[in-house]
């Protein structure tokens, strides 16, 4: 028998335990923050995953989780700073929330490599694609030896 993974979410919401085993996932640095402060980290994280889960834009966000661009603002700087990963192994990396996290993330990193260079057209004659570099950057974020 086949049992799921312990994470396996049928819905954007947290259970206890569930929580408990993203927040131990997460970056060293939140630990005590989220200790003293779980609400606001559990809802933010919640928050996104009801982005992901619903396949919604951040404006349809309900009120309940407070600003959408706030939260919209701490999930771009989450996605920079690779947090996103450690959220989706706690997630599963195959379950269906992680690879919607993951598209997420990808798009946001994919838009960020195309508006820098567009702002410095100098990198297009140094040899960068767009295709290369954003072959490159999930090649390091996913430990791809590849990159063919």
């Amino acid at each position: 028998m086949i049992t799921p993974h312990p994470l396996e979410l049928r819905s954007y919401q947290l259970d206890d335990e569930q929580w408990k085993v993203i927040a131990s996932h997460l970056p060293r640095q939140y630990q005590a923050r989220i200790v003293n402060n779980t609400g606001n980290y559990r809802r933010f994280i919640e928050a996104v995953l009801w982005v992901v889960y619903n396949n919604a834009p951040w404006t349809s966000l309900p009120n309940r989780f407070g600003s959408w661009r706030a939260i919209y603002v701490r999930f771009l700087r989450w996605v920079q700073e690779e947090h996103w990963t450690a959220v989706e192994r706690a997630l599963g990396l195959e379950s269906a929330l992680a690879r919607g996290l993951r598209e997420r993330a990808d798009r946001y990193r994919a838009n960020n490599i195309w508006r820098r260079k567009r702002a410095h057209p100098s990198h297009a004659a140094c040899g960068f694609d767009e295709q290369g570099d954003m072959t490159i950057e999930i090649a390091k974020r996913w430990g791809s030896a590849r990159l063919d």
